[in-house]
């Protein structure tokens, strides 16, 4: 089997959900992974050098459909197996021009380094600190889920621009990079949080924040989860409103790029208030039967400056 997606696809998710099942109940498996800046249509057609106003790498410009054809020759007539494909996953690092191959998602990365939600001023948000602070201290965020002012809100279109739009989020910004920094491979973390719900649906979304000052989307569409589903995916688990509370998470997206020196990596934790998706107005019951009257109160958190991401990258 070959899978092919992209960073920026809406199909990622379950391309890698159903490339990573096979290997888990299957550790033979005849299956290949391709994954580099590309969106859907790109998957199903074939790169072009821009990508919603993001240039390409030229290693990242092939021919998709042509590669196809070549692994169709490979496994039904013997001819040689293409370059390419000579990893169990090969992926492109954007800003490197080049692309590697691993025997696995988790090899993407040599390992990872950890970053803490410091309440800290750090330029147009909070720090994202590499030393954990003091863990009473705390951003504070604020959402009122019955405000309709942003009902014709849509997230923007280009994954490169000056303007971050967290639009219901907080940021945080590591400190400029002294070095280049190779970022591969699935990011994860530990919230450390108080709330006054008993649930809430949260999204977070790296940018690259040029010297030049542009923000470069690393993946596309964020990664959303519920949080009473982040602990099992099958069964629900309501958060303890008002008691301060720890959620562990694991991002389902991969995304690689090489962050140069000067740059800062930049993250967006936000709680999803879009009017084209469900509004989990955290009552704890039904989301589905949940109406605006469920969200008079606004959502309240407490972000404690102990929460960390861990960050698959190294220098």
């Amino acid at each position: 089997m070959l899978t092919i997606t992209g960073y920026y696809g809406a199909a990622e998710v379950g391309a890698l959900y159903y490339f990573t099942q096979h290997h888990r109940y299957n550790s033979r498996a005849n299956h290949t992974l391709v994954i580099g800046p590309y969106d859907d249509e790109a998957v199903q057609r074939s790169a072009a050098p821009v990508l919603r106003g993001m240039q390409l790498d030229p290693a990242a410009t092939i021919d998709l459909r042509e590669l196809q054809y070549q692994w169709f020759d490979h496994i039904l007539n013997g001819a040689a197996r293409p370059e390419l494909l000579r990893g169990r996953v090969n992926f492109e690092v954007m800003g490197a021009n080049e692309w590697r191959h691993v025997s696995s998602p988790e090899t993407m990365s040599r390992g990872a380094l950890r970053f803490y939600l410091d309440p800290k001023l750090a330029g147009d948000g909070h720090l994202l600190a590499a030393r954990k602070g003091a863990n009473t201290a705390f951003t504070r965020q604020t959402v009122n889920l019955t405000d309709r002012g942003d009902a014709a809100w849509t997230p923007p279109a280009n994954l490169v621009g000056r303007d971050l739009q967290t639009h219901n989020g907080v940021t945080f910004m590591t400190e400029p990079l002294a070095h280049p920094l190779d970022l591969s491979g699935s990011f994860s973390g530990r919230l450390d949080f108080k709330i006054n719900k008993q649930d809430v649906d949260l999204n977070i979304t790296l940018y690259d924040l040029l010297p030049s000052g542009d923000y470069v989307q690393l993946f596309d569409p964020p990664f959303e989860f519920r949080a009473s589903y982040a602990r099992d995916r099958a069964h629900r688990h309501l958060l303890a409103a008002g008691e301060r509370q720890q959620l562990l998470f694991h991002s389902e997206r991969l995304t690689s790029r090489r962050l140069e020196a000067g740059s800062r990596l930049v993250l967006v934790l936000g709680v999803n208030k879009r009017p084209d998706q469900e509004i989990n107005y955290g009552t704890g019951g039904d989301v589905s039967a949940e109406s605006i009257a469920d969200g008079k109160v606004p959502v309240r958190i407490q972000w404690y400056g102990d929460s960390y991401v861990d960050i698959p990258a190294h220098r």
